[in-house]
């Protein structure tokens, strides 16, 4: 391997908007700043195709306190790593920015895309479990009414989701006790994001928490179960769910093994699977968070893990 500093671009959200001491991407940062590779980072919006290549806007990341250096323009077939790391709600800009970095993957050899664009483009989080069902717990989208209607009926509480958004925001939990109430809430996330919707069959073991596991390359490297609080569904930790120490079942760890082929081949790199009762419930390919949380529980260091195995296999 060549002997040159290795150089990454982070395009993502603004550093000052993000919680420093539990972000995840400025946690592989500051992991890259420490393996001496050079970082930039920049927004999605600054993203520019020139024929068959892009260029962005960018700032060099000067050292762990994350001081910024002056903007410039950047080539990014210049950068050795590209990790496209914006959080959803996934629409149409976020869509339009991987279809514009999927036409430069196409002509040039580098970066190497953490994800691959294309990966992120086909198979979306809530979307991607789908291609799983024996995975699942039993799961429906629709933006039919009726269909709704008959599905509350059969399972009596059902989870609904919006598809694009994150954070558990456009989630909620129905029951046909309350069939108005229901239907009301179904319309309203209808009306507000224009797409149909995810139903799923409540899981009442979620009280027994909500496992994020992280893969890389397709295996799992680190693992975390995420406990909601008393009396709600919903474990995301910026929501007050508890992080605690776990480990797979075997049924978990098969269900990871029957992810992997199809990771690898879309090249999405770094994913978080969400699991429930030992069922799959979401794949998380945007920008998967909790490696602080899993390091701080667990001891285990995903960003030095993602570093040493970019620079190992040499995508270079």
């Amino acid at each position: 391997m060549s002997d040159k500093q290795l150089s990454a671009f982070f395009q993502m959200d603004p550093l000052e908007k993000l919680n420093e001491s539990s972000d995840s991407t400025i946690s592989i940062i500051k992991e890259g700043l420490k393996n001496n590779i050079k970082i930039w980072v920049g927004s999605p919006k600054q993203v520019t195709l020139k024929k068959s290549a892009v260029t962005t806007v960018g700032n060099e990341v000067l050292n762990e306190n994350l001081t910024i250096g002056k903007k410039d323009e950047l080539e990014i077939k210049k950068f050795d790593f590209f990790f496209i790391r914006q959080d959803p709600p996934f629409d149409l800009a976020y869509l339009t920015n991987c279809y514009l970095l999927e036409i430069h993957n196409k002509f040039n050899k580098k970066p190497f895309f953490v994800n691959d664009p294309s990966g992120i483009k086909n198979f979306t989080e809530k979307i991607f479990p789908m291609y799983f069902p024996d995975l699942m717990p039993q799961t429906f989208i629709t933006g039919n009414l009726n269909s709704f209607k008959d599905l509350l009926k059969k399972y009596k509480r059902v989870v609904i989701k919006t598809l694009y958004n994150k954070g558990g925001e456009g989630i909620e939990k129905v029951d046909i006790k309350k069939p108005k109430e229901a239907n009301n809430q179904f319309l309203k996330l209808i009306n507000k994001y224009q797409v149909p919707v995810v139903i799923q069959k409540f899981i009442e073991n979620v009280k027994n928490g909500d496992k994020r596991v992280i893969l890389l390359n397709g295996s799992p490297v680190g693992i975390i179960n995420r406990i909601p609080p008393k009396g709600h569904f919903k474990a995301n930790l910026h929501l007050g769910g508890r992080a605690e120490v776990t480990d797979l079942s075997d049924k978990e760890k098969k269900i990871c093994n029957s992810l992997k082929k199809i990771l690898i081949k879309e090249k999405l790199f770094f994913v978080g699977i969400d699991l429930i009762n030992e069922t799959l419930t979401e794949i998380n390919v945007t920008s998967p968070t909790g490696i602080v949380q899993i390091k701080e529980l667990c001891g285990t260091n995903i960003a030095k893990k993602i570093w040493d195995k970019l620079i190992a296999t040499n995508h270079l």
